[in-house]
């Protein structure tokens, strides 16, 4: 089985002229494209989104300042990262920082309401940030109420059905928001829980995560762990469009032999997702007959009555 190292260091065989780093490049950047080709199976992962009981109480917040005081509310460590919200009809802030030793939480920016004193405030999660290794959603489920959250409602569709945001109870979206700013999570996916969940509760959710990048040992995964040479083909056609330094020229530099290395590559890799669909089915498309009204489906239903399971 290859390793990053056994694949770069092939290349660089082809290649003497390159160095150690533009050849561990073309072999990244393969890797990359190689991984989005299609929704591979060792791609697919699963996760859960964990929201916690909403906490009330009473704060002094003051105008165009970003610290919060408790009064009657509590602040805990385990609330950096959730969300901070006066009343129902102000904007939802994030908390950065607490300090537990003075009762205050840090919001990520000044406050902009009026300047308020033992006024009641909510600590919620109101966003949830994803693993940092999220591409995109295969499937978010609420096991409790028995459904799929939808995920693909946009922030514009939201601000014009709830403005204020002053909907609260079961969730049944995921809104995309935008990538996370805190230091912590920094850089990840975020979206908007909605309507905002009050108390505790569990999305399991499926998939596409973002390939890693490569180290030395790092080995290729699914179909592709015995097909280094795949990778290897790929980043040579990378090579092949190099012409080489200022003063040298690359011998391997043929535009020719790219385009020839390419098409190879598409071949091999068509023989390569017909392996990865018998891990794992995407092409076959047969959930339509369960959303036409038949209820209830369960196995005895199943058992004595002929359910097309075409779309049609």
């Amino acid at each position: 089985m290859d390793t990053f190292e056994d694949v770069w260091r092939k290349v660089k065989l082809h290649v003497p002229l390159a160095d150690a780093l533009l050849c561990q490049e073309w072999v990244q950047a393969s890797w990359r494209r190689l991984c989005d080709k299609r929704p591979w199976s060792w791609l697919r992962s699963e996760n859960e989104i964990i929201t916690n009981d909403q906490v009330t109480g009473t704060v002094d917040i003051t105008r165009s300042s970003a610290t919060v005081t408790g009064v009657g509310l509590v602040f805990a460590a385990s609330d950096v990262d959730r969300q901070f919200r006066v009343g129902t009809n102000q904007p939802i802030y994030t908390i950065t920082a607490v300090d537990l030793g003075l009762n205050t939480a840090t919001l990520d920016r000044v406050y902009g309401g009026p300047t308020a004193t033992a006024t009641a405030g909510v600590v919620l999660d109101a966003y949830v940030t994803m693993p940092a290794d999220f591409g995109r959603f295969l499937g978010v489920l609420d096991p409790q109420n028995g459904w799929q959250l939808r995920w693909w409602i946009t922030e514009d569709e939201l601000n014009l059905w709830d403005a204020q945001r002053s909907s609260t109870g079961t969730p049944w979206a995921l809104v995309a928001r935008r990538l996370a700013s805190t230091t912590a999570l920094d850089g990840r996916a975020q979206y908007e829980l909605w309507p905002y969940a009050t108390a505790a509760k569990n999305y399991p959710f499926y998939y596409i995560r973002r390939p890693p990048a490569l180290q030395d040992s790092s080995t290729f995964e699914g179909v592709l762990a015995d097909r280094g040479d795949l990778i290897i083909l790929a980043a040579l056609a990378e090579a092949a469009e190099w012409p080489g330094l200022e003063d040298r020229k690359n011998p391997y530099f043929n535009l020719r032999l790219a385009e020839i290395k390419r098409k190879q590559l598409v071949e091999e890799l068509a023989l390569l997702e017909l392996r990865d669909e018998e891990v794992y089915m995407t092409w076959l498309e047969t959930v339509s007959w369960i959303n036409r009204g038949r209820a209830p489906i369960d196995s005895r239903y199943l058992q004595s009555h002929d359910v097309p399971f075409a779309a049609g």
